[in-house]
């Protein structure tokens, strides 16, 4: 240790010795100072602050908007202004479950009408005891899409591929539109095919389904009592039918005994005695009386069984067309059942708003959450420049 310190004390001795300024010293100095300017500004130089301030600025506006997202007003509204301030006023159809588009009220209108359309057969409580399910079922759709019309020629097309109906359809350029009506069995296929046309992400769905049976046990009760109603006419005209022959054939076996019993007495007349013959006479006429009252009745009854079956035979017809008519209504009900009524509304959506579906939560949030992580990074990058620096 001590020969260590020696040998730094002899080096420190001999630097100290050996110091001395080069010959051309005085010349090399003026030199310099002669370069340098004799008017200097005198400039003083802050340290950047080390807190991220405009990181934080991002930071909040990020939370701000989600808050607003999350208390319920999407920020979509926000977006939408932005995207379309170089368009024509106008708002998108809402994707909110609850808050149908124009469209899908109208619809709504359309649905109520075609309700109103089919009779209305009471119902109330159903007993449990009848388990049977007549589902009527309506299915509404919205879809976001950036081409509108060609959308909607393609769903026309798959609902008459699968063998529906096309009740009604509109487009425009960024709106459209389509009604229809399809088989029951294939909903869920014609469902798949329209969901596959946009993707899950642009795809809004609304199905309901009501159980007639309230309908069909009224339709059925009904059918019941027209049947028995029928059937008792039916009854009803046959005895009448019974009873005026019954009546009619002892009115001829009156007429018929009084005609036998006149043709007894003209065959007596020719024997008989002049007083006998004022008899005979006398019944004969008599006889000719009653025949003719017989005669009368017969007429009276059968101008009363013509009128009485008439009116029976106008109450079995109204009948029998009343059980057509429940028939059909059965079977237009079954037809309903085994068909779905729908709409689809389309709408256009931009890029910003395709870019805003593949993301959880709003878009501009993740936007400003982004400038505020590279705003830290870069005030963090200067900060430590600015400290090597100085």
């Amino acid at each position: 240790m001590n020969n260590h310190n020696n040998i730094k004390n002899m080096f420190e001795s001999w630097g100290k010795g050996n110091r001395k300024l080069p010959t051309n010293n005085a010349v090399i100095k003026d030199q310099i100072l002669s370069k340098v300017p004799t008017n200097f500004v005198k400039t003083s130089y802050s340290r950047p602050s080390p807190f991220p301030w405009p990181s934080l600025v991002f930071a909040s506006m990020a939370v701000l908007v989600l808050i607003v997202n999350l208390t319920g007003n999407p920020i979509n509204s926000i977006t939408r202004i932005a995207t379309d301030s170089g368009t024509t006023g106008g708002s998108y159809p809402s994707m909110t479950v609850g808050t149908p588009a124009p469209e899908i009220a109208n619809q709504a209108r359309y649905d109520d009408s075609y309700k109103s359309s089919m009779p209305y057969y009471g119902g109330g409580d159903v007993p449990i005891t009848d388990d049977r399910e007549f589902l009527k079922t309506s299915y509404n759709a919205t879809l976001r899409t950036r081409e509108v019309s060609d959308t909607k020629t393609k769903i026309e097309s798959i609902v008459r591929g699968i063998g529906g109906r096309v009740d009604g359809s509109s487009s425009s350029e960024k709106y459209g539109y389509v009604s229809f009506a399809i088989p029951k069995d294939d909903l869920e296929a014609f469902r798949l095919q329209i969901k596959d046309l946009v993707g899950a992400r642009f795809y809004e769905e609304n199905t309901n389904s009501q159980n007639l049976l309230p309908q069909k046990q009224m339709i059925e009760e009904n059918k019941k009592q027209t049947e028995n109603s029928l059937s008792s006419l039916k009854s009803e005209r046959q005895k009448l039918v019974t009873n005026h022959n019954q009546t009619l054939a002892s009115f001829q076996s009156q007429i018929n005994s009084r005609n036998t019993e006149i043709n007894i007495l003209n065959a007596e007349y020719a024997t008989a005695t002049a007083d006998r013959r004022l008899q005979i006479t006398n019944r004969i006429n008599q006889l000719q009386v009653e025949i003719s009252n017989i005669q009368s009745q017969i007429s009276g009854e059968n101008k009363s069984y013509n009128s009485r079956v008439y009116e029976i035979d106008s109450q079995i017809r109204y009948t029998e067309e009343n059980l057509k008519s429940i028939q059909a209504q059965d079977k237009n009900l079954i037809a309903s059942v085994e068909t779905v009524n729908g709409s689809i509304s389309l709408s256009w959506i931009s890029l910003w708003e395709m870019a805003d579906a593949y993301f959880v939560g709003p878009l501009l949030a993740w936007i400003l959450l982004l400038g505020a992580v590279v705003s830290y990074f870069w005030n963090r990058r200067y900060v430590g420049a600015s400290a090597s620096y100085f």
